[in-house]
């Protein structure tokens, strides 16, 4: 059997799309694309037998290589042989060092990836023992290919940029061209890939990474080849090395770092396939626009979630397409030569059914599409258009320490609640606003150069990072010198309503909306059917997006560091949630109770969340409350939330399976009067109480109880809230933080867990001393004693329960990495401890076979 080096998959810590990298379109050729500057420092064209490794390239230079039993020459190509999933092979010329250049090779793939994420084929540049840059395609079963661009800091993986190649589809056979460039201090790396013979001079992908950790200077340049985790093993062909330098290094000899294999590439989502009809291509803007999209922190997640770069996107064009141009005059018809200048315009005089495009740029705008029209609104391909409720402010004059804007004559709504003009609660866990931040229902926002200011209530508090609205003066005071620097502040409440069922929004951006609370998003979904794909909502005032009716499926969709949370639904049947985003979201600081957080989902039935990320929200990652019934949970990671990482909450029927919990610092995962869980395959590492089951005194034959849903009988037969028939199995249950790991109450000492068919067995509980915490395990005894079982050891819960019968308890050492993923001593003891899964969550591990915690790439 060949050795295959170990896939950086184990090591690496994504921290994707990092500040510092600015992304950029398809864009023209300089003249390096073959100018005289450039001179050729190696060439392979394979023409020669090499049995094990690849021997002398044709300009004389010989190779590193990760497996030399990997590679072969033969017939005019190199033959690179993957044989397990989840591993890869690269190569380097051995005495190519540079910091500028360009490289180019061909691959072919005599089939198709059969299955699964596919197969990536990567040049590498700046090549050192200390990181690299990294230009991967990847080659999915449709023949579809996604170009990427990362850098690697040593362990640390981060995206710089991503996108579908356009108008293309690689074939079995057909051999295709992978070019890069980089240059510049500030690493400015252009992509492409293209049939061999294509005489193209523009580029799919160009990004800069201006980063303090950017890598500069010079280092090796390789080719490498990478299959997926979830694809069978594969052969691939390459050919026609070459690697130029285009500035004043010399073809030095690099310092022979160790050929390091293609990293984990970051998981993406599925695009939406191209109607067969072919659409007709308008003609080019006049003058595009490139893709800028902020760029979030998603370390901690098994992969990339979210909506692709904003201005990335490439949908099909209709002929029939309606067209708007922020930047147009005036009266025009929608055509693509005389746009509407309003998004409003567009939709009132189109028909239902019709396609509006939006051209690239900034839209100062709000729209609602009206009940009984249907409308798709979209992005022009390969243009960056967002929807941004914030106007720049240029008219400052100095006073004193501050400075003042004046004429700013907008008041809006602070009401603390979803009822305009409410006061804010005063019973404990109904109280919506943090007295440490008196000001976070407040929708006024203001950005310098980008960067949030802190709202403060009185002039007297102003100091550099913060603002002041003086109301009955009409002024708006910065405690920073706003001399030299961009001030926008947000002067529109709402971005989208949409009321006409069967709408489509995709492709664009959300930004910087005063949204009052009481008016439930930025975006809010108010007729059934509709779908948002590839839609980016960030730093808007309260929520970014509301969903308020049935059938709705919001895919690849980001929402981030929105004031109150990211997202909202009521009423929403059937939800489908599919690459969601939701991070850093509260970031007013809002109490994390009555709402808060990631997404909270209430009075909804048949909701399904799968391959989402939620990360470092101020609140849960995710809350269903209210009777929300059949829930499914799967493939999803819940990283570093300051609430419950899930939360629970008098609901009924949920499957959670298959999900990442790290780190999370109220409760991991906390059900109250919830039943019917179904509870598998997940890893649950930290915590205050990593898994907390609880029962209240609410009860759901009490109409006076909130959290009813008005829609069904009372008392409703599908929603007992009480917490019976949880099935707890193969899951990893660790480092908890508060007085238990794993813990069943009941406050209203009515039920004993015994009687409740609560089921635990096949798991890894793990404690950090056999003291820490002291409680292992707290068993409610009900009506028998108000005091539970206290369990110190897991020997006594298990002998005295006989729940847990085949799982393992472990004291005073980890199971597994930062990661989540278990460590191999502990992955050994699987086959005696994991169980068959059941049925009912088969289907979202995709095999029966019986393995313990979740499932990593």
């Amino acid at each position: 059997m060949r050795s295959t080096l170990p896939s950086l998959a184990a090591a690496l810590t994504l921290a994707l799309a990092l500040p510092g990298a600015a992304v950029l379109g398809a864009q023209e050729a300089s003249a390096l694309d073959g100018a005289s500057t450039s001179t050729a420092v190696f060439s392979d064209d394979m023409t020669r037998t090499v049995s094990s490794g690849l021997g002398t390239s044709t300009s004389g230079g010989s190779y590193t290589v990760s497996d030399p039993s990997a590679f072969s020459v033969d017939g005019g190509s190199a033959l690179a042989v993957v044989e397990r999933p989840g591993t890869s092979v690269a190569a380097r010329p051995a005495a190519v060092s540079l910091a500028d250049g360009t490289s180019s090779v061909e691959f072919t793939l005599d089939q198709l990836p059969r299955s699964g994420g596919g197969v990536y084929l990567s040049l590498q540049s700046r090549l050192t023992d200390a990181g690299r840059y990294h230009v991967q395609a990847r080659v999915d079963p449709q023949g579809r290919v996604l170009i990427e661009a990362l850098r690697l800091n040593g362990s640390q993986q981060t995206s710089l940029g991503r996108l579908y190649v356009p108008n293309f589809t690689a074939a079995a056979g057909t051999p295709l061209r992978l070019e890069t460039r980089i240059s510049g201090d500030q690493a400015s790396i252009d992509a492409r890939v293209s049939p061999v013979g294509s005489t193209r001079t523009t580029w799919d992908l160009s990004v800069t990474d201006t980063a303090a950790n950017r890598l500069v200077g010079a280092g090796g340049v390789g080719v490498g080849v990478y299959v997926s985790s979830s694809s069978p093993g594969q052969a691939v062909r390459f050919d026609d090395l070459t690697i130029a330098k285009t500035s004043s290094d010399a073809a030095v000899p690099a310092p022979a770092p160790t050929p390091t294999p293609t990293p984990t590439p970051t998981p993406t989502p599925t695009p939406t396939p191209t109607p067969t009809p072919a659409p007709t291509e308008p003609a080019p803007p006049t003058a595009p626009t490139v893709p800028v999209s902020t760029t979030w922190n998603e370390s901690g997640a098994r992969g990339d979630t979210g909506a692709a770069a904003v201005g990335s996107t490439r949908y099909a064009v209709p002929a029939a397409a309606v067209y708007v141009d922020a930047s147009a005059p005036a009266g025009g018809t929608g055509t693509v030569t005389a746009p509407y200048a309003s998004i409003q315009t567009a939709i009132d005089r189109s028909a239902s059914g019709a396609v509006i495009v939006l051209r690239g740029g900034t839209y100062h705008q709000s729209a609602t599409v009206p009940a009984g029209k249907a409308v798709t609104i979209q992005s022009y391909p390969g243009e960056a258009v967002w929807l941004d409720g914030t106007e720049r402010l240029t008219n400052w004059t100095p006073s004193g320490a501050a400075f003042y804007s004046s004429g700013w004559t907008y008041d809006f709504d602070a009401s603390p609640s979803f009822t305009k003009g409410q006061a804010d609660g005063t019973a404990p866990g109904w109280q919506w606003l943090n007295a440490a931040y008196p000001m976070a229902a407040n929708p006024e926002q203001v950005f310098i150069d980008g960067v949030q200011q802190r709202e403060v209530s009185s002039l007297s508090q102003l100091a550099p990072g913060t603002f002041f609205t003086d109301t009955a003066g009409d002024r708006l005071y910065l405690g920073t010198n706003p001399a030299g620097h961009e001030v926008r502040a947000s002067t529109l409440t709402k971005a989208l309503s949409l009321r006409g069922e069967g709408t489509t929004v995709r492709g664009i951006g959300i930004r910087g909306y005063a949204t009052s609370v009481w008016m439930m998003g930025a975006v809010t979904v108010e007729a059934p059917r509709n779908t948002l794909e590839n839609v980016e909502i960030h730093d808007t005032a309260t929520t970014g997006l509301f969903v308020g009716a049935a059938d709705a499926t919001v895919r690849d969709v980001t929402l981030a560091r929105n004031g109150l949370m990211g997202l909202g639904a009521n009423f929403a049947d059937r939800l489908s949630i599919d690459g969601l985003l939701a991070v850093e979201n509260n970031s007013e600081h809002f109490n994390h109770a009555p709402v808060s957080g990631g997404v909270k989902i209430a009075k909804s039935r048949g909701f399904t969340i799968t391959s989402s990320a939620f990360l470092r929200n101020d609140g849960p990652g995710v809350w269903t409350d209210q009777s929300v019934y059949d829930t499914r949970i799967s493939g999803s990671d819940f990283v570093e939330n300051k609430g419950n990482g899930v939360f629970l909450e008098i609901s009924q029927k949920v499957d959670f399976v298959n999900n990442l919990l790290l780190n999370n610092v109220d409760h991991a995962v906390k059900i109250n009067n919830t039943g019917g869980v179904n509870l598998w395959n997940n890893t649950i590492v930290g915590g205050n109480r990593v898994l907390n089951i609880v029962q209240d005194e609410r009860s759901a034959n009490d109409a006076s109880v909130p959290g009813h849903d008005p829609r069904y009988p009372f008392p409703d037969p599908t929603m007992p809230w009480v917490i019976r028939d949880i099935s707890v199995g193969n899951n990893v249950i660790a480092q908890s933080t508060g007085n238990c790991t794993i813990c069943v109450e009941d406050y209203s000492h009515k039920y004993a867990a015994s009687d409740l068919n609560i089921r635990l067995n096949g798991n890894v509980v793990q404690r950090d001393a056999a003291n820490r915490p002291s409680w292992f395990v707290v068993w409610s005894r009900g009506a028998a004693n108000v005091n539970p079982y206290v369990f110190y050891t897991f020997a006594e819960y298990r002998s005295t329960t006989g729940q847990d019968a085949r799982s393992i308890a472990v004291e005073g050492r980890t199971v597994t990495d930062a990661a989540g993923r278990l460590l191999p001593d502990i992955a050994a003891q699987s086959s005696a401890v994991a169980l068959t899964p059941p049925s009912a969550v088969v289907g979202y591990l995709g095999s029966s076979t019986p393995t313990i915690g979740a499932r990593f790439p």
